[in-house]
């Protein structure tokens, strides 16, 4: 019987299982007793599952708190215990029907020793509480599983016993698509299975075909293959014009107290880059990538509170562009770049689990305090530039958490490069946003976003957009275009109990965006755009997990002349 006791967060029927979570406990510390190891240490007793209801409780708006482990720091890890749930809980009566039990048999859980090999400590270690929540959130990560959970099993004078609890996802879906543009019809097909038969190993196999190209894609990735910190992706498409491969092998900071990094990737894919403004197509081209990196870094400082990290590495990037029978206007001019150069990063060590701010009903891993990363890397002549060339990439974060009522994030990105005898190709982007969320109460939220974009030397495929899934939900793709553009957004959020057939939460939002993109001659003067909407966010409870779907109605306020009365935005994105 699950509590509807309001306020009580992950508990509630609109919560996630965390019943299930202190059903099986339960029977896992009773069973755990009656084992002869076990029973050595007569100091040894069940964990008090009452205690786990901490885990679960929120409060009356977002923060989870999880301090289930207070005073066990630094005993000495006995047994870990590993429960795979089922995608759906026989012990629910909305669950317990004949087609989901039936889904159940056709889904391999995911392996205890592919859950083992993501976690940072190990029997016989002693306790580090951060190790555990560190590992909660790797966990949490992963689309294949719902939800994760590491609790105490059974508490002795120096030891501990841990039970690492976690429910699948179903991850074996088919994918379609179709649309309708001017020159033809695009479609696609894909068979997806994120999870193979519970290996962590994910695998797709897709067809697209358009005016264009067709083309046979496989998509195989695992960020702990053959069980180890190695994570691999690996892409190869069979194109009507010719092949696309991305290979990437990387042993990658898997956590914050990760001592080393080293990684390889190399991309080679061609795409149709389509250029669109005021709702018509002004140019089409084909824009080859190529980019080959290999790189080794070290963390320089962990401590508590913050990790410091340097990377070194070598990069070989490369952009060629070629036209198509589509082609109206000139195409950019080919680029390269080919560089060593040195990464800094700055990690603070502050996270907070939230519900009902990115998800619906889901809990949330946001890193709190600042995060920040820069590269900057130099080529000479020496090595096939044509000219000489710096390189420079940046991020910095911000996300403030103030009295469990707000949350205010401010981020800049700065990606660029300088060739010195080129004028054409120096490209420079620099953005800037502030998001703010306050929580009105468990279910409603406010959120209100600012984004800034300015560019120099923009190529036309990288020129600033705005309209439909850029910004402006009133207007078509690409409306306007610029060097410079701001969008401001305000949105009311309603994160439902609503649960359809158990499988799909629902959440609602009504909202408003303003801005404009301006600053290229050719395109003449922009006026400021404004819309207003409503929309309806789809979130899978059991598949496809971290996805939400969009799907948004919104009518134009100002320059509405030549335009529908509404436009209508459906996709996929990983926030509400």
């Amino acid at each position: 019987m699950m509590s509807k006791t309001p306020g009580k967060g992950l508990l509630s029927t609109t919560g996630c299982w965390c019943l299930a979570v202190l059903a099986t406990l339960s029977v896992a510390a009773s069973a755990e007793a009656d084992k002869p190891a076990m029973a050595d240490d007569s100091s040894c007793v069940p964990f008090d599952s009452s205690r786990a209801k901490k885990l679960a409780i929120t409060d009356a708006h977002a923060r989870v708190e999880t301090n289930v482990f207070a005073g066990m720091e630094g005993k000495r890890i006995r047994h870990i215990q590993y429960n795979s749930l089922s995608i759906f809980d026989k012990d629910d009566p909305r669950e317990n029907n004949s087609l989901y039990l039936f889904l159940n048999k056709l889904h391999v859980n995911t392996r205890p020793h592919v859950i083992e090999a993501q976690l940072l400590f190990e029997e016989g270690q002693p306790l580090d509480v951060s190790q555990v929540q560190e590992s909660e959130r790797i966990l949490r990560k992963r689309p294949y599983l719902t939800n994760a959970y590491i609790l105490p099993l059974s508490v002795c004078d120096e030891q501990v016993d841990l039970v690492v609890v976690t429910q699948d996802a179903w991850a074996l879906e088919p994918q379609f698509s179709v649309s309708k543009e001017s020159e033809g019809t695009n479609s696609g097909f894909a068979i997806s299975d994120g999870n193979i038969l519970g290996s962590g190993n994910s695998l797709t196999v897709g067809y697209e075909e358009n005016a264009q190209r067709n083309l046979v894609n496989y998509d195989f990735r695992n960020p702990h293959i053959f069980n180890s910190q190695i994570a691999v992706k690996f892409y190869y498409a069979d194109t009507s014009d010719g092949r696309d491969t991305i290979i990437d092998v990387s042993r990658p900071f898997y956590s914050l107290k990760s001592p080393w990094s080293a990684g390889f990737y190399t991309q080679d894919v061609t795409l149709e880059e389509t250029i669109r403004h005021m709702d018509v197509e002004i140019n089409e081209f084909q824009h080859q990538t190529m980019n080959n990196q290999v790189y080794f870094g070290i963390a320089s400082d962990i401590s508590t509170n913050y990790t410091q990290r340097w990377l070194v590495g070598f990069s070989n990037e490369e952009d060629n562009f070629y036209p198509s029978p589509e082609t109206l206007q000139a195409i950019p001019e080919q680029r390269k770049a080919v560089y060593p150069w040195v990464e800094y990063q700055f990690l603070e060590n502050r996270f907070g689990v939230f519900k009902n701010v990115n998800q619906i009903q889901r809990p949330e891993d946001i890193a709190l305090g600042q995060n920040m990363t820069m590269r900057v890397g130099y080529g000479g002549r020496t090595l096939d530039n044509s000219a000489d060339v710096i390189r420079y990439i940046g991020t910095y974060t911000n996300v403030m958490e103030v009295s469990k009522h707000h949350i205010l994030e401010a981020g800049l990105t700065l990606d660029g490069r300088h060739y010195s005898s080129l004028d054409d190709v120096n490209t420079t982007i620099v953005s800037f946003n502030v998001n703010y969320n306050y929580f009105q109460d468990e279910k409603r939220r406010w959120y209100m976003g600012l984004r800034y974009d300015l560019g120099q030397d923009l190529a036309q495929y990288e020129e600033i957009t705005l309209g439909d899934i850029t910004g402006l939900r009133g207007y078509p793709t690409d409306y306007q275009r610029g060097n410079e553009s701001y969008v401001f957004t305000v949105e009311h959020r309603y994160f439902s109990d609503l649960h359809i057939f158990n499988l799909m939460r629902v959440g609602t939002v009504v909202f408003f965006d303003m801005g404009k993109a301006w600053g290229i001659e050719q395109y003449g003067y922009s006026p400021l755009l404004s819309n207003v909407g409503f929309g309806l966010r789809l979130s899978s409870s059991k598949v496809r997990i971290g996805n939400v779907v969009h799907i948004d109605v919104a009518t134009p306020t100002t320059a509405r002349e030549g335009l529908g009365k509404y436009q209508i935005t459906i996709g996929a994105k990983q926030r509400f």
